[in-house]
């Protein structure tokens, strides 16, 4: 069916009608797109107590003025600059704030872990088994890339080795679930904690990871996508994950668009125009592609569109939201217009009850063909196979969805390497789900690995990880479920058979 609005020609666009106005939200299409969160009222647990701290500093004798941190002394080791002392846990975040602070290290943690806590995902994946079996992920060290986290909860602060914030925020819930599955997974393994924030340029996510290779992090892991980059693998965040992935695992989510993603082409006059313009068809008769598979729905609505003109940027499209109402003309509730210098729109709003659907406008399409690609946090009536955000176009990576009821969950996007469960037990942190937490049980997977066989080099890991897998989709490796669902025994006891590559340096 042609959706009403774009059906019969009109000289412009039409404006919002009383009432039906809602401001567009001018989001930073560069964002980290992560997973929505539940309500969460009550306070969070917090772990309290005084921690050895190791700061990198610029300036030899620096000391920050953070509350709470005694200093105890200063050096100078390799060329790099210390100071070294106490604080409160708490406060580490705020010295890591310091732009005078390089990095900070935590030390003289008490070894207490998180051994005998099974979680529902934990016991899924049969890492539990591993445990009872010593295979913990000892002196492995896992690098997590979040917005933020909360180091002094309690389901990660006995594994903390190190946090840095690069442009952290408040926003702390997202990234401390992540990294209490990995400690769930992999009780024994160390966590570095790199905060990027909501919205990260490719020269900080590229800091971030380069902090993380050079504090030692045998597996790196972000459970983030990133829309408003090249899907073929091409572009800067990718690049930063590509080449970490030579020298450390790198694992990271699938994204949640299974089911919110559509792909197609649109050329120069294959459309009807309507005077101002023309409409990308979603299926060769619709200008129009419904969210929530056309049910009525109310709140936030999120869209992005990206076209292949990343090296020229001279094409452009805008996106529009329209409310469907009935015997009555459609309306335009909110659009997106941005600037021309990328081949990126990103729409945010939010919406009462209502039907609603998204065009999108070739205002400046190329000579040719171009290729568009829709992303929606509602699922789309119209969609695609693919969905996948850098880091996970990257090459050499791990990417990760999510798996429900024996395969993969509706909401993960095609074209994982492995799906795992997506469960988080961290004490006080209500998340909804989502392939963001499905990423961690894979790098916590690979620590128990790299615990037991500390030579094998990222490639043999990634390798076992795929053979040892569970087929749990058709049979062999499909678009949905890749190689199957993430299986602990992967990371088996050293005493049991190698596989090629596997065989220990000599000594």
């Amino acid at each position: 069916m042609v959706c009403a609005l774009l059906a019969v020609p009109f000289a412009q666009p039409p404006l919002p009608e009383t009432g039906d106005e809602h401001a567009v939200e001018h989001a930073d299409v560069s964002e980290n797109l992560r997973s929505h969160f539940a309500d969460h009222r009550e306070p969070p647990p917090s772990v309290e107590r005084d921690v050895r701290v190791v700061l990198a500093i610029e300036e030899a004798g620096y000391v920050p003025a953070a509350t709470g941190f005694e200093v105890d002394r200063t050096y100078t080791r390799e060329g790099e600059k210390y100071v070294e002392g106490s604080a409160a846990l708490s406060s580490v975040s705020r010295l890591s704030e310091d732009p005078r602070v390089r990095s900070v290290r935590i030390a003289g943690i008490d070894d207490t872990t998180g051994a005998d806590r099974v979680t529902s995902g934990v016991a899924a994946i049969g890492a539990d088994r591993l445990h009872e079996a010593n295979v913990t992920g000892e002196n492995v060290t896992v690098g997590v890339i979040d917005a933020d986290f909360r180091v002094s909860h309690p389901d990660i602060a006995d594994s903390l080795g190190a946090y840095r914030s690069l442009d952290g925020n408040d926003d702390w819930r997202h990234g401390t679930a992540v990294a209490s599955v990995v400690a769930d997974t992999a009780p024994d393994a160390r966590l570095h904690l790199a905060a990027i924030g909501d919205s990260t340029t490719p020269e900080e996510y590229r800091r971030a990871v380069r902090w993380l290779r050079d504090s030692g992090a045998d597996v790196i892991v972000d459970a983030g996508s990133y829309y408003a980059q090249p899907g073929d693998g091409s572009g800067e965040i990718a690049a930063v994950a590509t080449e970490a992935a030579n020298e450390t695992l790198f694992v990271t989510s699938a994204g949640n668009h299974g089911a919110r993603y559509w792909a197609g082409n649109h050329t120069a006059g294959d459309d009807a125009s309507h005077g101002d313009g023309e409409w990308v068809a979603f299926d060769g008769e619709s200008d129009g592609n419904y969210l929530a598979d056309g049910e009525r729905f109310s709140g936030r609505v999120e869209v992005t569109a990206r076209w292949d003109d990343w090296s020229a940027a001279d094409t452009d499209y805008d996106i529009y939201l329209l409310r469907d109402r009935g015997d009555r003309q459609d309306v335009v509730v909110a659009r997106a217009t941005g600037p021309e210098d990328r081949p990126v729109e990103h729409l945010g709003t939010r919406v009462p009850e209502g039907r609603y659907y998204v065009a999108v406008r070739a205002v400046e399409p190329g000579n040719g063909t171009d290729r568009i690609e829709v992303f929606a946090n509602r699922n789309l009536s119209e969609r695609s196979e693919g969905g996948l955000g850098a880091p996970a176009t990257a090459d050499g990576v791990l990417a990760v969805g999510a798996s429900e009821n024996g395969t993969a969950a509706p909401f993960s996007a095609s074209g994982a390497d492995l799906v795992a469960p997506d469960a988080v037990d961290a004490a006080g942190v209500e998340v909804d789900g989502g392939t963001s937490f499905a990423a961690p049980y894979v790098a916590g997977v690979a620590a128990l690995a790299l615990g037991e066989r500390p030579w094998l080099p990222p490639g043999a890991v990634r390798a076992r990880l795929l053979a040892a897998a569970v087929d749990v989709g058709p049979e062999g490796i499909d678009p949905a479920t890749g190689h199957g669902r993430i299986n602990a025994s992967a990371a088996g006891p050293a005493t049991g058979p190698v596989l090629p590559r596997e065989v220990p340096p000599p000594q």
